[in-house]
């Protein structure tokens, strides 16, 4: 056994047993990100947020992630849930570190967010994201990734994109007309369902207090405008970035006009991306978010066959993964 694969089992072997002590989360996150800095060339902080009706999309994103990593970049994932989450999802969750040597934390959000104005995809924990700088306090910065997503390469080079004088960075959303209600100058707002986020940056400003705050102010706007997602557009405005598109290019439902619609949407947006970029992420994605769900056996999407290839890499296809479809999950976000 090699001693960065040792190391690493040592130091996911502690974690595990400090995890059952009265250690903190932050006095683990802290020894943890000081010594495992040690022994491996690449560690790339992720988080997620889910509730039992998204386990499955979760761990199919989680696969490919692994799948497609470098053999030298070791991935620890922050995953968010209700205090309700099921013992069998956790469990299921944590069998994915064994499999790819990767670590899953699981973190209760015990009540947070409950009084948010929920409707129809949209589930609390897609608000979770806002409260990343507060919990995980010993991280600089932090990759996002809603479950509805596939990866298709190591993310090094995406977590490696300077973030200096940036809260949140992303790809660009479709519909800008979301923040206008707010009179804002944002001429580019982002999808929140992947970003890379600055916690460093977010933590010297007063970051809960201004959401609450918002939250409780626009509720019933927040609602019809895409919940958090319209949240960061607005409060973090100024402080709103994009990356490439291949880091987060959607898919699209109609086969035929598909591109069309996309990049005729995105040109709203002057001078942000080209239309040869957006094609080129299109078909050649390194994370590809998808808008449209493959798990939806009725509608036909792009890239649905591709989904199902890497759920059939799951060790919970033929149980539980194949007869996951939109008549099961048309609650949850």
């Amino acid at each position: 056994m090699n001693i960065l694969f040792s190391s690493f089992h040592f130091i996911h072997l502690f974690i595990i047993i400090t995890s059952h002590t009265n250690y903190s989360n932050e006095k683990i996150c802290s020894i943890k990100n000081k010594y495992m800095d040690i022994f491996i060339d690449v560690i790339i902080p992720i988080s997620m947020a889910l509730d039992d009706g998204y386990i499955y999309p979760t761990i199919v994103s989680i696969t490919s992630i692994m799948i497609n990593s470098n053999k030298n970049t070791k991935y620890i994932f922050y995953i968010m849930h209700p205090t309700e989450f099921k013992i069998e999802n956790k469990n299921k969750l944590k069998s994915l570190e064994k499999k790819y040597k990767c670590i899953i934390n699981l973190i209760d959000m015990e009540g947070e967010y409950n009084n948010a104005w929920i409707s129809g995809h949209i589930t609390t924990p897609a608000y979770y994201r806002l409260s990343l700088p507060i919990l995980l306090s010993d991280i600089d910065k932090i990759l996002w990734l809603d479950g509805d997503t596939l990866i298709f390469t190591d993310l090094k080079e995406m977590y490696d994109i300077n973030m200096e004088g940036y809260y949140f960075k992303g790809f660009l959303d479709t519909e800008p007309d979301d923040v206008d209600s707010f009179n804002i100058e944002n001429d580019h707002p982002i999808c929140s369902g992947i970003m890379l986020v600055n916690l460093d940056e977010l933590r010297k400003d007063d970051i809960l207090n201004k959401i609450h705050k918002f939250m409780n102010e626009n509720r019933e706007i927040l609602h019809k405008k895409k919940h958090d997602q319209t949240l960061i557009n607005v409060v973090y405005y100024c402080k709103i970035g994009i990356v490439p598109p291949k880091f987060g290019i959607f898919n699209i439902i109609n086969s035929i006009y598909r591109i069309y619609n996309l990049c005729n949407k995105i040109y709203r947006y002057k001078n942000k991306y080209t239309e040869e970029e957006l094609i080129d992420a299109y078909y050649n994605p390194a994370i590809l978010h998808f808008t449209a769900k493959p798990w939806k056996i009725e509608k036909k999407v792009f890239h649905q066959d591709l989904w199902w290839e890497y759920a059939k890499k799951t060790d919970y296809f033929d149980r539980n993964i194949q007869n996951y479809n939109y008549t099961i999950i048309n609650n949850n976000f």
